[in-house]
């Protein structure tokens, strides 16, 4: 097809999709003391959630206006025309700079089609958009009715996720101390997830790690349309043991047996701290009817 799709790092596409061509993903950079990391060099998942459990607290940047612009513009010039997949913009200003320099491109490279589209998600949702988009540009699809196909999915991308170390969120200024202490010493997980205007909410508070992942399994059985997912995606911020757990009890409990399981990338995984478990698929729509933004 003559267009490419692209998305941003905070995507943590799995490398079991590596496979697809003509996609890009916009690297972004991570800094942990004095040395920055996301594009001359990198750490591993466990090694850097390694770090984090030893103290580290990791920065992360946009993704400038001029940054996108030199990113784009080599696949503009070749003659290609882009679907461009963003992070949420409820959750980064990174949205408001790529537009500026999607906007500037245009100018640019009038001839050319770039199309830009909120994803209203993250991580392993964002992932399964820019996933299922690719798969219909590879079946034929054009780019109007990619885009077009992509909003419509947009608004059943389901993230649920639970994080295991409260403190980490509070050092980061997600919650507040009392929060993080009350709920460390009454073992306490929040069960959050990415809602319908791409905002980061919390939709319950469970007692104990393990019926926090269970809970994620009752999650997906109550939303999931079975037949339109290929595959669903489990995220795990260095606890493989929790993740295996997770992926048996989903076959057990569904009989679904498409699941694949990755590390939580280390711009998202910044922010969610070590031991963060999470899972993406598609389901009926993003509505909770206990919704409530994440304390601040």
């Amino acid at each position: 097809m003559s267009y490419y799709i692209t998305t941003d790092a905070t995507c943590d596409f799995p490398q079991e999709w590596s496979y697809f061509e003509n996609f890009k993903i916009i690297p972004m950079t991570y800094t942990i003391g004095d040395t920055e990391y996301g594009i001359d060099k990198n750490l591993s998942g466990k090694e850097f959630f390694d770090a984090i459990r030893n103290g580290a607290m990791p920065t992360t940047s946009l993704i400038t206006s001029f940054f996108a612009e030199e990113f784009f513009r080599p696949i503009l010039k070749a003659g290609n025309d882009i679907l461009h997949i963003c992070f949420s913009s409820s959750l980064s200003s990174t949205y408001q700079n790529v537009l500026t320099a999607v906007e500037e491109l245009k100018q640019e490279f009038p001839q050319r089609k770039f199309y830009m589209l909120d994803s209203k998600c993250a991580t392993t949702g964002e992932g399964l958009l820019a996933y299922y988009a690719l798969k219909a540009r590879d079946n034929g699809m054009s780019i109007e009715d990619n885009y077009n196909e992509t909003l419509i999915r947009r608004d059943k991308i389901c993230v649920y996720f639970t994080p295991d170390d409260l403190f980490h969120l509070m050092r980061g200024g997600r919650v507040s101390k009392t929060a993080a202490i009350a709920g460390s010493l009454l073992k306490i997980k929040p069960m959050l997830y990415v809602n319908k205007d791409g905002k980061l909410s919390t939709i319950d508070k469970i007692k104990g790690r393990k019926k926090a992942i269970l809970e994620l399994i009752d999650h997906l059985q109550d939303k999931i349309i079975l037949e339109e997912n290929d595959v669903i995606i489990i995220l795990h911020a260095d606890c493989p043991d929790d993740a295996e757990f997770l992926k048996e009890k989903i076959i057990e409990k569904t009989g679904i047996t498409n699941i694949l399981t990755n590390y939580v990338g280390p711009i998202i995984g910044s922010h969610t701290g070590a031991g963060t478990i999470a899972l993406g698929f598609i389901g009926k729509d993003k509505i909770e009817p206990n919704d409530e933004l994440l304390e601040k």
